[in-house]
């Protein structure tokens, strides 16, 4: 067992469908190398209305947020989510964002994968090499250029080769079978206690493999919904293994903050009303 499958995979789902809503001149590109990562970027609008929320919901994935307005400038990080979750978002503000594969990290003043699971962290206190950054970032006006200089400053600080072997094998057997697998037989494979593989996996992603597990099948279902919004919720169900409806509904829910069926309607219409989901997950770092 090595990481080199892990390092060389770049199939996972990294939805979050909400992030576009509301927003100016959204844009996103993937990239597979050095590591996978999505980048996006996109404006808000200004005016007198208060910052607005978006939904966030699991994905298994670090967020990296470099947000420009006429004020400041800000670095927030947005740690993987067990739920849906409304983060803040400021208004009259440019955004660049990096998506990370899940087990990757940005090692920033000493965070890690456990310090931001279910957080929103604003840094508050910028260092001088991010001032450059920033100065730089705003000079460019391509989504590839702004994604170079990103693993320019900061590919020291993502090592893809720290993920531990358990952890990345872990990621890639789950990944590859989109969700349905028992942990107690992947532990069984590897020669592990489940409950000792288990704390490995915590330790390193700040989440369960059952945990994991629940969100790379939910992101399944984004990712199927997406893209062939037109077949039915039953469809869906039996393509990802759901065992019932009413878990699938449940789950839906608690993971988007809607049910299936308007979730399904907004693909299909490109239009999202909007739900409220409580907030009590936002942590300052100095």
């Amino acid at each position: 067992m090595n990481n080199r499958n892990y390092e060389k995979d770049s199939h996972f789902i990294l939805h979050q469908p909400f992030v576009p809503e509301g927003v100016l001149n959204y844009a996103e590109i993937m990239f597979s190398e050095p590591y996978q990562a999505l980048f996006y970027e996109f404006q808000t609008a200004g005016g007198t209305m208060a910052d607005q929320t978006v939904t966030y919901i699991p994905s298994g994935c670090m967020d990296i947020l470099f947000i420009q307005d006429c004020h400041k400038n800000h670095m927030e990080i947005l740690g993987s989510g067990t739920r849906a979750r409304q983060i803040q978002r400021l208004s009259d503000a440019s955004y660049f964002g990096v998506r990370l594969k899940p087990g990757l990290f940005i090692s920033y003043q000493g965070l890690t994968l456990k310090d931001t699971t279910n957080q929103e962290i604003f840094l508050e206190q910028i260092e001088d090499d991010l001032f450059v950054f920033f100065r730089e970032l705003q000079e460019l006006h391509s989504l590839s250029l702004k994604a170079d200089l990103f693993h320019t400053y900061f590919d020291s600080c993502i090592n893809v080769t720290g993920v531990n072997d358990l952890t990345g094998y872990i990621l890639c057997e789950i990944n590859s079978l989109q969700g349905n697998v028992r942990i107690h037989e992947l532990a069984d494979e590897l020669h592990y206690s489940e409950r000792h593989m288990s704390r490995i996996f915590l330790d390193a992603m700040g989440i369960t493999p059952k945990t994991f597990a629940r969100i790379v099948r939910f992101q399944n279902v984004i990712d199927s919904i997406l893209h062939q919004p037109v077949l039915s919720l039953c469809d869906y169900l039996a393509e990802l293994g759901y065992a019932d409806q009413s878990h699938f509904q449940r789950e839906f829910k608690e993971y988007t903050g809607i049910t299936p069926r308007r979730f399904l309607s907004y693909a299909q219409t490109g239009r999202y009303t909007g739900s409220s989901v409580p907030d009590n997950s936002r942590k300052r770092a100095s």
